[in-house]
């Protein structure tokens, strides 16, 4: 069985209404799709996103378009039971020449984004070839079922407490146990406020995670965290920028008694390597959509589960479901529930995985088990090749 044909789709849907974090303004949500075909006629999916697409609009599509048309030679011709070589050569692009094709090093996280969809388009057919999900592919599933949170609380203009109460309410309804809240978009102390309100209105079993998408410096990030502890939260994901996050996380986690999540804007092994080795965070967050694919993820799951650090997943559950179930310290999904924030999520697929009380069943059919709808794809994409 050999791949025929890579053809690709750039989808783009604008939200309702726009919704704030501490550093960006999210109006739409962008996906990249990939679809593999062989020459047995099994197709493969795999999805890409990332701020790369969902930010870059038409320059980001032709941009991620001209990618995928470079490393066709290097997916084309070959089986799909090669992931490791294919992803090694697909890799080898972002420092240097690859059987001819110039390397990519310019753009390596476009590279990387078109990396994770055609990997994941791999795993996916290699489990429709064996009539095996991917989770069984990755070792096999260690639970039945995983455990999903919902990211909301994001800013919106004119948001007064009783939005949140409602907000709150709305997820309560849905049956999760465990909320992400949007902080370091306004002061500590007004920060420490909303999730004072958040906290009242969903109880004290309820778990509330912290969300500042790299938006706090150091003594900002050690005052609001402080200032949120007595609420009783259950992690703080990216407290502060990228570029100084080896020596930072380090000093905040002398300071600070909330456990420290971060990793979702890594998009290489290695830099997930770093931060497991080095202690420097409690929770290890992995997007195979934007990190590689699943071949990745395999990679830091070994990591993970030497070092003892549990594993979440960023986005996409459909995917990550056989990633945490497979993974001996996979931990939790990220969800969301209304679907004015990510359209795609509930538009694209024929039967959505669904959470039921706070968990994901762990799907038992071939592959992902998923199904793009045709409307859906010709509502919202363009094909790209």
């Amino acid at each position: 069985m050999k791949v025929k044909a890579l053809d690709t789709y750039f989808l783009s849907a604008p939200l309702p209404q726009p919704v704030r974090t501490s550093t960006s303004t999210i109006s739409r949500v962008s996906e990249l799709i990939v679809k593999l075909t062989t020459d047995s006629g099994l197709v493969g999916i795999g999805e890409a996103h990332g701020p790369f697409l969902s930010q870059g609009g038409p320059e980001a599509m032709k941009a991620v378009g001209q990618i995928l048309e470079r490393v066709t030679p290097l997916v084309v011709g070959q089986d799909p039971f090669s992931v490791e070589r294919v992803w090694q050569d697909l890799f080898a692009l972002t420092y240097t020449s690859v059987r001819g094709i110039p390397t990519l090093a310019h753009q390596r996280r476009q590279l990387v984004t078109a990396i994770s969809a055609i990997d994941i388009a791999l795993w996916d057919l290699m489990g429709k070839a064996t009539g095996r999900p991917v989770h069984a592919l990755l070792g096999g599933a260690l639970r039945s079922r995983v455990p999903a949170y919902v990211t909301g609380f994001y800013y919106r203009d004119g948001e007064r407490p009783d939005d949140l109460r409602r907000e709150a309410a709305l997820y309560l309804e849905h049956g999760y146990r465990t909320v992400k809240v949007k902080v370091a978009g306004l002061s500590p102390e007004a920060d420490a406020e909303r999730v004072g309100v958040i906290r009242k209105a969903v109880g004290d079993d309820v778990a509330i995670m912290l969300d500042a998408n790299q938006g706090w410096d150091l003594p900002s990030a050690v005052r609001a965290t402080r200032l949120c502890e007595p609420y009783n939260i259950f992690w703080l994901e990216d407290p502060m920028p990228w570029y100084d996050e080896r020596h930072a996380l380090r000093r905040l986690k002398a300071e600070v008694d909330v456990p420290i999540s971060a990793g979702e804007t890594e998009f290489t092994p290695f830099g997930l390597r770093t931060m497991v080795a080095e202690g420097l965070v409690d929770y290890l967050i992995i997007d195979s959509t934007w990190a590689g694919g699943l071949t990745v993820w395999r990679k830091a799951a070994v990591m993970a589960e030497l070092y003892q650090v549990p594993l979440a997943a960023h986005h996409d559950p459909q995917i990550h479901v056989h990633a945490v179930a497979a993974s001996p310290t996979g931990f939790i999904l990220e969800s969301f529930a209304d679907p004015t924030r990510d359209p795609l999520w509930f538009e694209l697929f024929r039967e959505r995985p669904k959470i039921v009380d706070g968990f994901m069943a762990v799907p038992d059919t071939p592959g992902l088990g998923l199904e793009l709808r045709q409307d859906t794809l010709e509502k919202y994409g363009v094909r790209l090749g």
